[in-house]
């Protein structure tokens, strides 16, 4: 058995059907506690979005969630999109839309407790999910094991492993467009991740400003274009999907069958809810109730709904995809009698299928059905965009990270440690562009796996305090508190003593109002 083999077998184990189902229902349940705040509370989640500015210590809300959807909108969003369809047919991408509609509940929560347990650090705000594990956690032991544990694989496995898919599928696209070698797009990618991330969050947070609004946009309007080309095969694609999301193939031996667990397993590597990636740039925010930002960045989850779509609504209405027979496992080159469909909207699509390769050259070829040549370069740049603006999210996911594992060290020897993430993540970045994908996304998603366990787990065991701040947060805004604040005294919730002096003139304002009013009405 062969390393690659082996690769594929942790990944598969690791992402059986218990994960998917912790993932999908753990979502649920998330819904019910806040009340499905994340999809019907969108006015609200848009204007605390627009609101708000930064500090010397924390960036504003805008900034953050550019940061988030920089981590959510990646390779993920298009290549990971064609292998959900390769191995669960086009049924995968209804199955991969509404998971993230339902996870943007664990982002919520996620994102608040990031908020929650934030603390001060090297003149910033620092948080994720190491530090809501180790003093959210009610059995002190096991938080430190798993805030522990989470630490190493944020800074080790995020800067070093999960940036393959990025690297390689980049080098994919600029091979298929431009005839590029990969390890020259390799090379001068991994020279401007280094440019960027030596900046900090600061630096990150101006360039995910600038860089999300564009790529995505440009990406909605190329769909436009292909979908104004088939206009008279719209009606059709999207019976596929919705017809293919409940065949039998699809819900055989149950619904975790092939379209809908591929579809869940996509979305949320596509959107990283419930992995623990965005908290800790959700703690950067500067806010005054952790609500907010879970709310802002569950908003988040939108975009990677709307990128996940327009990259599957290409492939299939061009009919550039290749579809597996269900319940094959591993799959060879150069047998076709292993595809229950090869796409005939390109040729490229049979050497694919001969490769047995799924990625972002079925979207590039299916944007070029409309407008040769062009369409598949520019989907070449978006992807190029996704996945360097996803890089330098989880460059400082490594940092955060690092910063969480010494943070006993003094300042100066912590940002050597930071330092050295900022010059190896660019070297593996060029190591990656150069390897095999099915490997590349493997290694990715064995660290994500290990990331959603440790975290969902906390989730769940996290739900009373995400209910408590929610509700708390829903309470001052019905009874007419413009900014509502968080109080964790006032809430019995324990270790959030940063919240106590961000908000300590409104904490003492209340307390004087309190004290100044008589006995019985002060305890009503």
């Amino acid at each position: 058995m062969n390393i690659a083999t082996v690769i594929q077998n942790i990944d598969n184990m690791l992402w059986a059907t218990p994960l998917i189902v912790l993932t999908f229902f753990g979502a649920l349940i998330y819904c019910f506690v806040i009340k499905f705040a994340n999809v019907s509370k969108i006015g609200l989640q848009w204007k605390l979005l627009t609101s708000g500015a930064g500090s010397e210590e924390g960036i504003s809300p805008f900034e953050t969630f550019c940061s988030v959807v920089a981590y959510r909108v990646a390779v993920g969003n298009i290549g990971g999109v064609m292998v959900a369809v390769m191995w669960g047919g086009p049924g995968a991408i209804f199955w991969m839309i509404i998971t993230a509609l339902v996870t943007s509940a664990i982002a919520y929560a996620e994102n608040s407790l990031g908020q929650i347990y934030k603390v001060r650090m090297d003149g910033q705000y620092r948080g994720g999910p190491y530090f809501y594990m180790e003093h959210g956690i009610p059995w002190k032991r096991l938080g430190k094991v798993f805030a522990a544990l989470f630490a190493v694989l944020a800074a080790v496995g995020v800067p070093f492993m999960v940036t393959g898919p990025s690297a390689n599928n980049i080098a994919m696209a600029f091979k298929n467009s431009f005839n590029v070698p990969a390890w020259v797009s390799g090379a001068v990618i991994a020279v401007l991740l280094l440019l960027v991330v030596a900046g900090g969050i600061r630096r990150i947070a101006s360039f995910s400003t600038i860089i999300v609004p564009f790529m995505t946009i440009g990406y909605a309007i190329i769909t436009i274009i292909v979908l104004a080309t088939h206009a008279s095969s719209i009606p059709g694609t999207i019976g596929l999907i919705i017809s293919s999301a409940f065949t039998k193939s699809a819900i055989s031996g149950g619904i975790l069958g092939g379209a809908f667990s591929y579809g869940v397993k996509r979305a949320v590597n596509s959107s990283g809810s419930g992995f623990g990636e965005t908290p800790a740039s959700a703690a950067a925010a500067e806010c005054v109730h952790p609500a907010s930002q879970g709310l802002v960045n569950a908003f988040s989850v939108y975009i990677d709904v709307l990128v996940c779509f327009c990259s599957g609504i290409m492939a299939v209405i061009s009919n550039c995809y290749n579809v597996a027979i269900p319940g094959s496992k591993v799959l060879n080159p150069n047998n076709l009698a292993q595809f229950a469909h090869i796409g005939t909207g390109s040729a490229v699509m049979k050497q694919q299928a001969l490769g047995a390769t799924a990625g972002v050259v079925w979207v590039q070829e299916g944007a070029n059905t409309s407008w040769p040549v062009i369409g598949g370069t520019v989907i070449a740049i978006a992807l190029t965009c996704f996945a360097f603006s996803t890089c330098i999210a989880y460059y400082y996911e490594g940092e955060s990270g690092i910063a969480y594992l010494f943070r006993h060290l003094p300042e100066k020897k912590r940002m050597k440690f930071i330092w050295g993430v900022r010059i190896i993540m660019p070297i593996m970045f060029f190591l990656w562009a150069n390897l095999e994908a099915s490997t590349v996304w493997a290694i990715s998603e064995i660290m994500f796996g290990c990331m959603a366990w440790l975290n969902l787990i906390t989730l769940m065991i996290e739900i009373p305090v995400v209910k408590k701040v929610y509700d708390d947060y829903m309470a001052q805004r019905k009874a007419g508190v413009a900014d509502p604040y968080f109080n964790p005294q006032k809430l019995g919730i324990k270790n959030c003593d940063v919240w106590m002096d961000i908000n300590k003139e409104q904490i003492e304002a209340d307390a004087a109002r309190e004290a100044a009013l008589p006995a019985g009405q002060a305890a009503e």
